[in-house]
């Protein structure tokens, strides 16, 4: 019973930290524009851009979903600058393509102040949990492709948060 009540609190927990994640991201300013590129191209010990082509794409979908857009060129735009896609700190990925670190930049230009940018830091990663599993118990394990999807929403989510949490102490990102 008392494992039972350890997963109902967990449940709760993240789904409280779900619904605050996205209220936060209703309060969030209108963005005009998201751009998503990736620089970890040029480096010449990675595979990632081989792997995963349309990760920028995908990401800019991701993120689109989670602050509000607007076609007003006066609102400010973000510029997010992947920089690192690795399995454990190696960024030559497997033959499968799995990989459990992200990294990237986000840049926030405001034509709307002469303060310049605001930047911050985006890093994810997926560690394993080594939680014993009863005995028993089928173990689902997810695919390459459910990994990815999980990776670049949490990337996303990231990236809502910190956009409601850019320059708190004054001069805002909105008009």
């Amino acid at each position: 019973m008392f494992d039972k009540m350890k997963k109902l609190g967990l449940a709760a927990g993240v789904s409280l930290f779900a619904l605050s994640s996205y209220a936060t991201a209703a309060e969030l300013p209108p963005i005009s524009e998201i751009e998503v590129g990736t620089t970890y191209a040029a480096a010449t010990d990675t595979n990632a851009a081989e792997k995963f082509p349309e990760i920028a794409t995908d990401l800019q979908a991701a993120i689109a979903e989670r602050v509000p857009t607007s076609t007003d060129a006066g609102d400010p735009r973000i510029d997010v600058d992947v920089r690192k896609i690795s399995l454990n700190g190696d960024m030559m990925l497997n033959d499968a393509g799995e990989f459990n670190e992200i990294e990237g930049v986000v840049s926030i230009t405001d034509p709307s102040t002469s303060s310049g940018n605001r930047s911050f830091p985006v890093s994810i990663a997926a560690l394993a949990a080594d939680t014993p599993v009863p005995e028993g118990t089928y173990v689902i394990e997810p695919s390459t492709e459910d990994f990815y999807n999980v990776m670049i929403a949490a990337f996303a989510d990231r990236v809502a948060v910190e956009l409601g949490n850019v320059n708190t102490s004054g001069d805002t990102v909105s008009k």
